[in-house]
């Protein structure tokens, strides 16, 4: 496997990458939780969701580079979980290329691949 193709979507503001507090799924939206510091809670939302899988950055070392360094929410354009996927037998809707999308939400310790049809949506909330 070669190492994975990133389009950045969401930058660190100050430089800061934020924590994953939580990861919630109805089998509508995958809400995935972050903070940056204990005043600003931020969601990331997304629907039609096909899978999605939380790891430590450790086991995702392939993807971090000086360009990535300034972002914390990617697509993922080659190379990825998508990419892995579409090569196993008898997983149709899996095709590369096609309309289902990778995205990387990259947290402080743990990060989130998520498969989706939709652009995830963001939404901070300031808690001052």
């Amino acid at each position: 496997m070669h190492n994975p193709k990133l389009i950045p979507i969401i930058s660190k503001e100050s430089g800061v990458t934020p924590e994953l507090l939580s990861v919630n799924y109805d089998l509508w939206t995958l809400r995935l939780t972050l903070t940056k510091d204990n005043n600003q809670a931020i969601y990331l939302d997304f629907e039609s969701v096909e899978g999605f899988r939380v790891l430590d950055e450790g086991q995702l070392l392939e993807f971090w580079s000086q360009e990535s360094a300034p972002y914390w929410v990617f697509e993922v354009i080659s190379g990825g979980w998508l990419e892995q996927e579409a090569k196993r037998d008898g997983a149709p809707f899996l095709e590369e290329g096609g309309k289902l999308k990778e995205y990387l939400v990259a947290g402080l310790n743990e990060c989130v691949s998520v498969l989706a049809f939709a652009e995830p949506v963001i939404r901070i909330q300031d808690n001052t």
